[in-house]
């Protein structure tokens, strides 16, 4: 007999395993892995800035999500300065599009307002562009297609373990008012995959098995708190999920906020092993 967690589990695994051979097909050259990652970025980038529009914050969800499209390539061709400097050049952007608008509209706002909307379009620069941006420094590095492979291996399987046994079998809510859907038991089965994905990458990169352990319990604490924070910006927002333009998994937002945080902790622990 079909279950509704049956029904939905169905597509979420065929979009899941559609989206993984994308990236494994992306890795055979970095331009391509970029260009996905621009893509992905760009979208999640204008998913967020949309719905904080809906929210009642006035942000310009093309400007982010040109930003989006645009740092991931800037990162892996110019480096780190010209990643920053991009960055810096979009704040500006946002903000004095924000200023002509009312200036052109001639819409009355308290400077409490559009303080408040200036900060919202930077927190959004921030938290999508900038962080997915570092795959494109990281892909850069030395072995840099085996530290993406782990990085993603890595979080794939904290994600899809938890969800899978979380959803199978878990009775204890883990924070039941930021996300309710979360359980003790689909953590502790997060921190098997955190483990294992740890390993995998220590064995594609060639570093010790030590490290590849720290890199699996770092990221286990960066995906999951990637994951709250989105729960937690939704309950705000009073949304399920930023879009639904993946069948199973709701936006390129939902699918990539685990890899927010985890893309810049991954590119900060390859220094160790360089």
């Amino acid at each position: 007999m079909e279950t509704a967690k049956s029904k939905t589990l169905g597509p979420r695994l065929a979009v899941g395993f559609g989206l993984g051979g994308i990236f494994l097909l992306s890795l055979l050259n970095p331009l391509f892995f970029v260009a996905l990652l621009s893509v992905s970025t760009a979208v999640a980038s204008y998913e967020l800035a949309s719905v904080l529009k809906r929210g009642g914050w006035h942000v310009p969800k093309y400007l982010v999500g040109l930003a989006g499209l645009l740092l991931p390539w800037i990162a892996y061709t110019w480096g780190p300065f010209a990643q920053w400097l991009t960055v810096l050049v979009f704040s500006a952007a946002m903000m004095l599009w924000r200023a002509m608008y009312l200036a052109i509209n001639k819409e009355r706002q308290t400077l409490r307002q559009t303080l408040r909307d200036f900060g919202a379009g930077n927190w959004a620069l921030f938290y999508v562009p900038l962080l997915l941006s570092f795959g494109g420094l990281l892909i850069d590095r030395p072995n840099g297609t085996a530290w993406i492979f782990g990085l993603v291996i890595t979080v794939s399987s904290i994600d899809t373990f938890g969800y899978l046994i979380g959803r199978f079998f878990g009775k204890t809510k883990l924070s039941p008012r930021i996300s309710p859907k979360k359980t003790w038991e689909g953590l502790f089965a997060s921190i098997l995959g955190g483990l294992f994905g740890g390993i995998i990458t220590a064995l594609v990169t060639g570093a010790s098995l030590w490290f590849g352990l720290l890199f699996g319990a770092a990221l286990l604490v960066s995906s999951v708190m990637g994951d709250l924070s989105e729960s937690l910006i939704k309950r705000d927002l009073e949304v399920k999920d930023m879009s639904n333009v993946l069948p199973g998994h709701g936006g390129m937002m939902d699918r990539l906020d685990s890899l927010l945080p985890s893309t810049f902790v991954a590119y900060l622990l390859s220094h160790i092993v360089f």
